[in-house]
């Protein structure tokens, strides 16, 4: 009886059977990852018992890549993964590049946990001139490697619930099960570091992870803490250096995470050692050109180390790479990078770009106030205080720099009206002081000089500012040039 003929009799996944989804691979030849992984998925499925381990089906697989917007020969991404692998119910999935060459074929491939992404198990990588005896090796490393993950979550669920104790012994054991572990590795770092263990236990146990796996993000992560924790409790130089290498190959291997350069590059300046980190960050941009996630990383070194200039044009060509980095955030660093190489003309040009750009940004606007007045541009910068107090009036010092602006534009009544307003809209009182003792002092030299004969008027005004000033915040300063004033009128 022909297969078509027979009725198809579909067989129940035993309850608790752990799933594998193989996401479509890379390929240096178009059709040949997707082939491959789907060869992969039926030597997976032959092999292993469907009680040890699902494979889910490729139809499977590509059916939710049609439903999501993609081809079933496209290769997702590692968030389109994880996702995909979460919606197949999917506890880990494997990710690979077929490469073939006249040498023949090579296969790389990683094992990644579904929960965690961040959580990969590189598995060796397999060259030869059958790509059947390949698939094969393949499917004899994904069963060695899956023989840790039963401790391994076992490790991760007791330092979870405070039993880190248990979680060490756990991932001893995987790694037992499995030597070149990369996962159990973390996850006993993770252990010895709730433990309170000392740095260098950290240190042996993630560096290895790290040198299994060099772009390991939780292992990088662990060891640039742990060499960072070995220099402040040993002030040893040599781990302070280690700690800011390591963090920068953390960046280089992760530069799309936001959040993640913006902590290490901090904690990188903090260091004082930025210009160990620098050459990495190059080597990773240089390597990858026109990743604007790269360049945004070395816009940001490029601060740290304090080379404004080189910072200034990498941060022009990241914002013509990727419009999207263009943020508010960028146009503050931006102006402040052009006012350190003394080039207020471009700050201001900088923060009329990000006005114009972020049109509600109260922020912003009252950022663009106080470059505009230091590229000479005072009324403009009355202008641009004055959209940002209409946006928001407790926005930051935006009084005080519109009350600047005004005194340069000798508008003295004006500026102590703002200087008012700044005080009702919680400035400060001290530093409206000083701004009303610079004004009442200029009052009284001009109600004072002696070129002319003052008028009773001048002084009058005088005594005015400075009696304001005297109000706001005394000063014994006030106090003398009000006394003069008076005895003058």
């Amino acid at each position: 009886i022909s297969l078509s003929a027979q009725s198809v009799r579909r067989v129940p996944i035993p309850e608790g059977t752990p799933r594998m989804m193989v996401a479509p691979f890379r390929g240096n030849e178009s059709g040949l990852g997707p082939k491959v992984s789907g060869q992969v998925i039926d030597k997976l499925t032959s092999a292993i018992p469907m009680k040890t381990l699902f494979v889910i089906p490729q139809k499977a697989v590509c059916d939710n890549l049609q439903a999501s917007g993609f081809s079933c020969d496209s290769t997702p991404d590692p968030i389109t993964s994880k996702l995909l692998a979460t919606q197949l119910r999917a506890d880990e999935y494997l990710e690979g590049m077929v490469t073939r060459s006249p040498a023949g074929y090579k296969l790389e491939t990683r094992m990644v946990l579904t929960r965690d992404n961040t959580m990969v198990q590189p598995l060796p990588t397999v060259q030869g001139n059958k790509l059947g005896d390949l698939i094969n090796q393949l499917t004899k490393n994904v069963q060695d490697a899956r023989k840790q993950l039963a401790d391994e979550r076992k490790c991760e669920l007791a330092v979870a619930n405070g039993n880190a104790q248990d979680g060490a012994a756990a991932a001893r054991t995987a790694l037992a099960a499995y030597p070149q572990s990369t996962i159990s590795r973390v996850c006993l770092a993770n252990a010895y570091l709730a433990l309170k263990m000392p740095p260098d236990s950290i240190i042996g146990v993630a560096a290895k992870a790290v040198e299994i796996d060099p772009k390991n993000r939780p292992a990088l992560a662990l060891l640039a803490d742990a060499y960072k924790a070995k220099y402040d409790q040993q002030k040893d130089t040599t781990a302070l250096d280690k700690a800011v290498d390591t963090w920068a190959a953390e960046l280089a291997a992760d530069p799309k995470n936001l959040r993640l350069v913006e902590d290490v590059t901090q904690k990188i300046a903090a260091s004082g050692r930025a210009q160990r980190a620098k050459p990495i960050i190059i080597q990773a941009v240089d390597d990858n050109p026109g990743d604007p996630s790269l360049v945004h990383l070395k816009w940001l070194i490029l601060q740290a180390t304090k080379d404004y200039a080189d910072a200034v044009t990498t941060g022009e060509q990241m914002a013509q790479t990727d419009t999207a980095l263009a943020d508010t955030t960028f146009f503050v660093r931006q102006a402040a990078l052009y006012t350190l190489i003394n080039q207020p003309q471009k700050a201001a040009e900088t923060t009329a770009r990000g006005v114009a750009k972020f049109k509600d940004n109260a922020s912003l606007w009252s950022l663009n106030s106080q470059t505009q007045r230091l590229a000479g541009q005072t009324q403009a910068a009355v202008d641009a205080a004055n959209a940002a107090i209409k946006l928001n009036p407790k926005a930051e010092h935006v009084y005080l720099r519109k009350a600047q602006a005004e005194m340069d534009l000798n508008q003295t009544d004006s500026a102590i009206a703002t200087l008012k307003q700044a005080l009702a809209n919680g400035e400060d009182k001290n530093t409206i002081g000083q701004f009303l003792l610079v004004l009442g002092n200029n009052a009284y030299k001009a109600a004072a000089d002696t070129t002319h004969k003052p008028t009773p008027e001048a002084v009058q005004s005088a005594i005015g500012v400075l009696a304001a000033a005297d109000r706001v915040a005394p000063r014994p300063q006030v106090k003398f040039l009000l006394g003069v004033s008076y005895f003058r009128l």
